[in-house]
């Protein structure tokens, strides 16, 4: 080990080395379709039309903007969302690749609640604090005095395919499908009985593209072109 130490240092005639292949990188936010509704039971739809791009689907997240209301439209008072609250929303997510399903996860917030108090360490735990993730004891809120809430989830979170599969996807209509859940109870925790409406105002799909160098791009559409099989190895 020291030798293979000393070699380096001694190297000195060694040039510098500029990667270039990744010429830029940007996060576009994709909405769903205009007619889609945030109800429940509603199944909502964000796709990815362009075909020509090269997506990271694995740093992709979910933005997600609502308010917990009273029946009567002011903010609840004795109602508050639970850890992992958003998540609890919907029934169902699935991830599309060219109309052909990859990964879907159902009982979305069990299944990401479950596996977060698993894997996720205390410092890990602290960073998700902005997809929802409250702390064990609860001390803080998800919602301002207005009952407004501002979460984005890492699609990691959610799908083994964006936790497992880290490379970019290229030429391809990806679609990303939510069935919000028939009722919002698992979401809230009341000490007495308050009637209340969840209303999501906003949900949009941040999906980092991917801008390569032109010579990594001809290659990389050289590749494909070849209509060489790629596998995509993930845990589900």
């Amino acid at each position: 080990m020291l030798r293979t130490i000393d070699e380096k240092i001694l190297s000195i005639q060694t040039s510098v080395v500029f990667d270039e292949s990744i010429a830029h990188q940007e996060i576009h936010a994709h909405k769903p379709y205009a007619s889609s509704t945030f109800n429940n039971s509603d199944e909502i739809r964000i796709t990815v039309q362009h075909q020509d791009l090269c997506v990271l689907p694995s740093k992709s997240s979910l933005h997600i903007s609502g308010k917990l209301l009273k029946s009567d439209g002011t903010a609840a008072a004795i109602t508050t969302l639970v850890n992992n609250a958003i998540c609890h929303l919907f029934e169902d997510v699935r991830y599309e690749l060219n109309a052909v399903e990859i990964d879907k996860c159902k009982n979305v917030g069990l299944t990401s609640l479950l596996k977060g108090f698993a894997s996720l360490n205390p410092g890990q735990s602290w960073l998700m604090e902005n997809a929802g993730w409250l702390d064990v004891q609860e001390t803080k809120k998800l919602t301002d005095a207005d009952g407004n809430f501002d979460v984005v989830i890492p699609l990691s979170m959610i799908l083994g395919f964006a936790e497992d599969y880290r490379k970019i996807v290229v030429n391809a209509k990806h679609e990303l499908i939510l069935t919000r859940s028939k009722s919002d109870l698992n979401a809230i925790v009341q000490n007495q009985d308050e009637d209340f409406r969840i209303v999501i105002d906003q949900m949009e799909w941040l999906v980092p593209y991917v801008k390569l160098s032109d010579q990594r791009k001809i290659a990389l559409l050289n590749f494909i072109e070849k209509d060489v099989p790629v596998s995509m190895s993930f845990r589900s």
